[in-house]
């Protein structure tokens, strides 16, 4: 058992590939955002999906995929590449009405999910690099947005991660010590920016990344959040 786990009172999770299925959700994302862009435009949809490496034959993204672990502006500016006429805050608010459009799939029933983690009195937050008003639109569309203590996007003001600049603002909101908190995700991103942060790395294979490499850089891996109550409950006084 790991520790750190015991002193755990704050939960930070990110969002797609930690609380939603990154797949089914952000493959679909992409497939219609760069059919409709090709349509409106005379660019070709091989050379749009090009630009975020989207690969067509398998209707997925490639794992060094900018919409993986960037930010919801850095998609935009990827995709404005290849339309350079097209006005970039048009194309930037019309990428986020479908990402708000586009159907969410819990890992596990969400809203029964954080109750249960209130109950126990953890903190709880999301930081996400997608946008703020994405991420609010999605958890509240979970019933999740109300039981939260902190939501932050790329585009709140504290950053994004790598960086531990949005984990510390959750220290802060919260009154709690970094070490006090265990930061939940599925990428790199966010074990880089629990490290820098001085958080607990809690790693879970809902995502992208394989659990070869995410091991080196976690204080454990677990296979979805729905794993991670049990964790606690092992380790708490």
């Amino acid at each position: 058992m790991i520790k750190e786990f015991s002193e755990i009172k704050g939960l930070l999770f990110d969002k797609d590939g930690t609380l939603f299925d990154f797949d089914r959700t952000w493959n679909s994302w992409t497939s219609r955002v760069l059919a409709e862009i090709s349509e409106q435009s005379n660019v070709s949809i091989s050379e749009l999906a090009k630009s975020i490496d989207f690969n067509l034959l398998t209707g997925k993204l490639l794992p060094q995929s900018i919409v993986i672990a960037g930010t919801h502006r850095q998609v935009t500016a990827a995709i404005h590449s290849k339309v350079p006429t097209w006005d970039f805050d048009y194309l930037e608010s019309y990428l986020m009405e479908i990402v708000i459009e586009t159907p969410q799939y819990e890992v596990v029933p969400l809203r029964e999910y954080f109750q249960k983690l209130k109950l126990k009195g953890f903190s709880l937050g999301v930081m996400t690099n997608d946008a703020e008003k994405g991420a609010k639109a999605h958890l509240s569309a979970a019933g999740i947005f109300d039981i939260l203590d902190f939501v932050a996007g790329s585009d709140t003001g504290y950053g994004s991660k790598p960086a531990p600049e949005p984990l510390l603002a959750f220290a802060e909101k919260t009154y709690l010590k970094p070490n006090e908190i265990a930061m939940v995700g599925d990428s790199l991103h966010d074990l880089e920016a629990a490290n820098a942060a001085g958080m607990v790395r809690v790693a879970v294979l809902t995502g992208m990344a394989t659990e070869k490499q995410l091991k080196k850089y976690a204080d454990i891996v677990l296979p979805s959040i729905a794993d991670l109550p049990d964790i606690l409950s092992k380790n708490s006084v």
